[in-house]
Formats: C-alpha cells, structure tokens, sequence
C-alpha cells in the first residue's frame, strides 16, 4: 500500500468525496542545470556527497556573490538554497583563513542542521571544523570557548546578535573586522513588528563593522514570496540582486482541499490515521499548540499502535526534545508528527509523503513552504488542506482554483517606525556614538527622533555637537525585537515567570478574570498591575474561554498620502488609537455561546499607529438607508471582512491589523472606516492595503457574496475578536456599497457571485 492507493481511496470513497472542496494534480517540472567552476578539491568533496550537477538558480546566485553582489535568492524549499552561501564561503576561507561569516537564523535549532552539513564539507577539504552555534541555548562555558578560539563562521540568532554580540563588540573584534558574509536566511519570516525590529539590528551591525574596517556583502534567503527585493533592502538599508527562477526539481504533488461535514479536527485526525496505516510518512500542521495535541492524543486512541512512530512538535518543547524528534523523523523512526508552524522552516527532517494542513496557514506563500515538506526525494506526494471555521479557509474551498492561480503575498516592514527606531538609536549610541557623518544612518532623517529621545533623557549630546551618547550603558535589554511598547511579565501567584506579553496586548488578553492559555495550561488572570507592568495567573481547568469588550476611538493625527481610485479616495496618515477594555463574555469551549458577562474598569490603551482611511460621501449614506440598510451595521460589516482579506495581499495575521467605523466621524460629519496597524508606529501593513484598493475591494466583496449563510457567520462578516459582540452587522449592506464603490466610483466590474456563475 502506499500513495497511489491513497489517491485512490480519496477520489474513490463516496464519504470523503462529499468533503472534497477541490483537488488538482500538479505534474512534476525537470531540473535545469548549469555549469560551476570550482577548486577541484571542493568539487571532489561535494560529487562524494552526491552533489555533482548544479541547478541553473545555484550558479547564477554564487556567481553574482563571486562578483560582490548582495543578493537574495528566492526559490521553493529543499532547493538547495544552502549551498549558494556555503560554496562561497568556504572558497573564501580556504584562500584566506582569517574570514569570517555570520549565518543568522529567525530562530534557535534552525542553525544545527546547516553547521553539521558546513562542518562535514570543511572537515572534507582539510580545514576542520569552521562554524559554530552561539546561541540562547549555548552554556556560559562554552560560549567563552567560542569567543577565546573564533570559528571562521558563527550561527546565531538576531535576538542573540542585538543581544549578546552588537553590545559587546569590543569582545568580538577579530570577528567584525574579518567579517566578509553575512547570511540571512528565511528572511520571509522577518516581517511586520519583527522584521521592522530586524531591519534596525542589522544597521547597527553594519555600523560595527565599519568601525572595524569591514563592509561583509549579504546573501539572503526566502520562500516564495511578492517582494523579495524590496523586504531584502528594507532589512539592510542596501541594494539587492534577486535571482527568482528556480531551475530545482519539482515532483508531482496530489493537492486536496477538505471542507468538512464533522469537525475540522476529527476530520483531520482520520485522515493522518489513513495515511499512517498506508504507510505514508507525514506531518501535520495546526494552528495552535492546543489543536497540535489534541490531535496527537485522539489519533492515539484511533491508532494506539502507532504509539511509537508518532510525535507532537511544537514551541515550548526543550531543545533536546525537539533535536530528537527531527532526528527521528529524519532516519524514518518516526512515521508522523503533529507540528505547530515550528517545523515549517528549514529543519532538515528527510523526505516525507504526505502533509495534512489542518486549516489555511495564513498566507499562499506559507502553504507553499509547508507543502515544501514533502516529495523531498524525487518521489509524488499529497498534500491536504483541510478547512476549519474561518473566513479565509472558507474562501479558498470555494476558490480552490484561486489558490493556484494567486500572486504570493508581500512581507511588509516599516523601517521608519518611530518607536522602533527611537529604542535600536539608544542601543546604537552605546555601542558606538552617534555621530553626524554616521555611514549607515541617514542622520538628516532621524533629527527628529533624536531631539525626542534627548528631551527624554535617553541620549546627552556632546559638547561640541554633531554627537549623542547614550544615558543608560546597556540600553539593549530594555528592547524586545518581537514586540513594540512597554512588556509585561506574566506570572503565577508565587511570582514565577510564565510568559511576557507586549502593553498593546496585555489589555485585551491578561485582564483580571481571563483566561491566558500557555505551553497547553490554562491560567486564570486574578490582579493586572499596570504600574509594576506584571500580571499574575494562577492555574485552572475551565471549560470556557473569554473575550473581551471593548470601546474604541480614533483620531487623525496626520494625513500623509492621498490615493484616487476613480471617484473613491483613500488616504493614508498617522492615527491616535484609544482602546478600552469595558468587561467580557465567558464562553463555552465546545460551541462557544455565551455563559456570562463580567464588568471591568480598566485603565484606557492609547497608542499612535498608522491607517489608511475612506469617507462615504452623502449620497452613498442616503442610498445604503434609501435601501433600508442599516448604516451602522453596513459599514461595520465592510471594516470586519476587508480585514479578514488582508492576508490575500501582505504576509500577516489577521491580529496584526485592526479597525474602526463610525456612522458620522466628527473631523467629516459623514460616516469613515479606518483600517489600522494594529501595533504601535505600524509596519506598513495599512499603506500595502491602500495601495491595492481596488483588488483588496474586490476581494472583500467576494468572499461576502460567495457566503452561502444569510445575515452573516465567522466565514464572511463576523469576527470572533470583535469587542462589539459583532453587534450591528449588516451583510446585505456591505455588498451594495462594495458594489457600489467599484461599479460608479471605480468603474469596476465586480466579481460574480457563485450563485450568478452557476
């Protein structure tokens, strides 16, 4: 038994039929070579490790880092992306041993597969082993060792890089000043609060080793996706040569799309049961810790012999836990594992048979790098993505086709977050002064910034001017780069630390009485200190959930941009979100209906973001009441869905942005929807939204009209982080003023419905 079988089963049995939302074949694409020149030493240890032909996208890449281009290479996983960096780095240690490279990664464990695979070829041609790890979870000890005898090549981290290594530069300046590459693998994942986080990290590395005498050339890595140029260039602040075509292998993959008739989750668990029993190696992904065990424990009880051959994979396993599992995946120990999004990046687990998505991952570029997971070897392969209740997962069953035939979303940073500048300037000065003839800042443009932060108190300028110091001596520990704004710490009622959350967050998901889950345990919020910037849990075991209820205002602060499209204008500037957290529901875990509703008097959440904003001229107000819409409840309807669409144009959570709309905002006596960065200072993700108006319209209006359901449910209008209970929402409404804004303000023509279609 194995694949073909399955296949069949799923295209043969009248029950899975009945789920199947939409399936194609994709037919497998032949390689495309070229030639490499290479010192035959390297050439004869890389043909002994079955490397003896290169594709056509690895030598156009090392050729152009041959020639001292910073480069970002852009092709699907398992594509051999990792030699392009390698290659050129060990030439270059084996002509000058005193070269240094900096390989970083977006998180801890993706580093040791690619230090064991560097290490095998540099042991190979004679030098020894050239890398190391000098990450969080590297001991004290060893760490000293690393730094008393420099490897050519260290992996780490950027949390570990502005850490640990920028503010001690003085300790490492061997290594900066031999800094030759810096490699930046995934950058795909560097994007909204943390690629904004990143992009200033990497400046202030480039100012070290300027310092040190050295100018290191970048080589950046991503998955597919719209703007690897652009993001590769906002994260250094340099010039890029992207190289897209990809001339690696493509095997033949089988691609399901499951709407199922019983839950998602049971659906899923029957279906990885089915593949294990056909002897199929295969993963899956979920969306949450939660569902990850869950499935593994139900799939136990279905398939208690498989005991053994099966794991969970997720964040909050030890290093040591999680090293195994890949290990075991990779020598075909395990036979499956039920995985976060933790195994979606570059962990070498082998090659396996089948993926199972148990719900959309958010974006088409991250469905494609999970699918990336499998047909590793040459052989066809399934991939199954099965829809859970949500507005997108709804959208692509009804639009299978779609998903193959849409553009990959862009990942969208904002360099210029004053917030995130401000903090990475004091984290500078104290590595180095600022100075007005910096090389790496443009100090014209951060003026501003940096009166604020000298009115504050956080830098002194010099004497003589043209020169800031820093205040605080080790400012670094004070700036988390996943988050923005002030963090809270999260802890049990005997003060041990459970978690951190950011104070844009912590409002609306640790107030007294909610319910925080973390590492697959639930605690029960019992005192929010705002002053002491803490929150203390303590463990329960509830069988409901809370949402909160919030009241929320906007102000315009300053319009930026303007943008016409035909009659209907958009704009774009800085807003002042107040939020305030009025009570919530507690729910049940199973339906979710409503038990109760509690009061809270919390203190208001301001912060100043970016928005992009549309007012409705009176006379479409007359016409949505003319046609006894409610106005309120139309508007509402139209913020909820553009924002469950966004994800069709920018690598983002729907977390990520927020909205507001109001029925006459004061600065227009006329009705307004704001759609916002939903983090402090923003991240670009509203100016994307903007700039895609039409498109992003269209899309909304399509995923309204092709909802089956009548006054609205969580696949079109509703939204489950609604703080209005999603009270008023008008569907009906909602269509005819996104018809009406793209068939007689844009002029044009809408997307047919389904129904209109059939």
């Amino acid at each position: 038994m194995g694949l073909p079988e399955l296949v069949d089963f799923l295209e043969q049995d009248r029950e899975t039929q009945l789920q199947v939302a939409g399936q194609k074949y994709l037919h497998p694409q032949a390689p495309r070579f070229l030639r490499l020149d290479l010192e035959e030493r390297l050439r004869g240890v890389l043909r002994e490790r079955g490397v003896t032909t290169f594709y056509s996208h690895q030598v156009m890449a090392i050729d152009l880092v041959r020639q001292g281009r910073n480069i970002v290479l852009m092709t699907p996983t398992a594509s051999g992306k990792s030699l392009v960096y390698n290659i050129p780095v060990i030439e270059e240690v084996m002509d000058e041993p005193r070269t240094r490279a900096l390989y970083l990664f977006p998180l801890k464990g993706l580093e040791q597969d690619q230090l064991r695979s560097l290490n095998e070829v540099s042991r190979a041609v004679g030098m020894g082993d050239i890398g190391d790890v000098y990450d969080g979870d590297t001991p004290a000890h060893r760490r000293k060792q690393i730094r008393d005898a420099l490897p050519n090549v260290i992996f780490t981290n950027p949390d570990m890089l502005h850490l640990a290594l920028l503010p001690f530069h003085r300790k490492w300046k061997e290594f900066f000043s031999g800094l030759r590459y810096v490699v930046v693998d995934e950058i795909h994942t560097y994007r909204g609060v943390f690629g904004s986080h990143v992009s200033q990290v990497l400046r202030r590395l480039r100012r070290i080793c300027g310092h040190y005498g050295a100018d290191p050339q970048f080589i950046t890595a991503s998955a597919t996706i719209a703007n690897p140029g652009m993001l590769a260039s906002g994260l250094t602040g340099l010039p890029f040569e992207p190289v897209l075509e990809s001339g690696a292998p493509s095997p033949g993959k089988h691609f399901f799309f499951f709407s199922a008739i019983e839950s998602p989750y049971t659906f899923t668990t029957k279906l990885f049961v089915e593949c294990l029993r056909q002897g199929l190696r295969t993963i899956v992904f979920t969306k949450s810790r939660k569902i990850t065990e869950l499935i593994y424990t139900w799939t136990m009880s279905y398939a208690p012999e498989m005991i053994d051959r099966i794991s969970p994979y997720r964040a909050g396993f030890l290093p040591g836990e999680r090293r195994e599992i890949e290990q075991k995946l990779f020598k075909g120990e395990l036979l499956g594992v039920v995985s976060t999004s933790a195994l979606e990046l570059g962990i070498d687990i082998g090659g396996l048979d089948c993926c199972i998505l148990c719900g959309y991952p958010g974006s088409v570029s991250s469905t494609w790098q999970r699918a990336g997971r499998v047909g590793r070897q040459g052989q066809e392969s399934l991939v199954a993505l099965v829809a859970i209740q949500d507005a997108l997962d709804q959208y692509f069953m009804r639009h299978p086709e779609e998903f193959f035939e849409k553009n990959h979303e862009a990942a969208v940073i904002d360099p210029q977050n004053r917030k995130i500048v401000k903090r990475h300037l004091v984290c500078a000065a104290a590595e180095l002064p600022l100075r007005a003839e910096d090389q790496v800042y443009v100090m014209e443009d951060l003026a501003p910034a940096i009166g604020e932060l000298v009115e504050e108190k956080k830098l002194a300028p010099g004497k003589r001017g043209g020169v800031w110091f820093p205040v605080e001596r080790r400012p670094h520990r004070e700036v988390g780069i996943r988050s923005i704004g002030e963090r809270y710490s999260l802890v049990n009622e005997a003060g041990r630390p459970i978690g951190e959350l950011s104070g844009g967050r912590v409002f609306k998901e640790a107030f007294p009485g909610a319910v925080y889950l973390h590492r697959g345990r639930q605690y029960v919020v019992t005192e929010l200190n705002a002053e002491r910037k803490r929150a203390v849990c303590r463990e329960a075991k509830v069988h409901y959930y809370t949402q909160p209820l919030s009241i929320d205002t906007t102000e315009i602060i300053t319009q930026r941009e303007e943008r016409c499209f035909g009659n209907l204008r958009f704009f774009w500037g800085d807003l002042r979100i107040t939020q305030k957290v009025i009570g919530y529901d507690r729910k049940k875990i199973s339906d979710r209906t409503r038990i109760s509703t509690h009061e809270l008097d919390m203190p208001e959440y301001v912060f100043e973001t970016e928005g992009t904003w549309t007012v409705l001229d009176a006379g479409t107000k007359a016409a949505i009441e003319a046609g006894m819409h409610d106005l309120g409840g139309t508007i509402h309807a139209v913020e909820h869905t553009s924002i469950a669409c966004m994800p069709l144009f920018a690598l983002c959570d729907r977390g990520d942005i927020g909205g507001l709309s109001h029925t006459c905002f004061p600065d227009f006596n006329l009705p307004a929807i704001f759609i916002y960065d939903g983090h402090d200072g923003g991240v670009g993700l509203s100016k994307r939204a903007m700039e895609i108006a039409p498109e992003w319209l269209e899309a909304t209006l399509r995923m309204i009209e092709d909802c089956q359901c009548i006054d609205g449910c969580p696949s079109c209008v509703q939204d489950a982080h609604c703080g209005n209970r999603n009270s008023p929402l008008d569907k009906s409404g909602a269509r005819f003023l996104l018809k009406r804004w793209l068939e007689e303000y844009i002029g044009q023509t809408p997307p047919l419905s389904d129904s209109e279609r059939n």
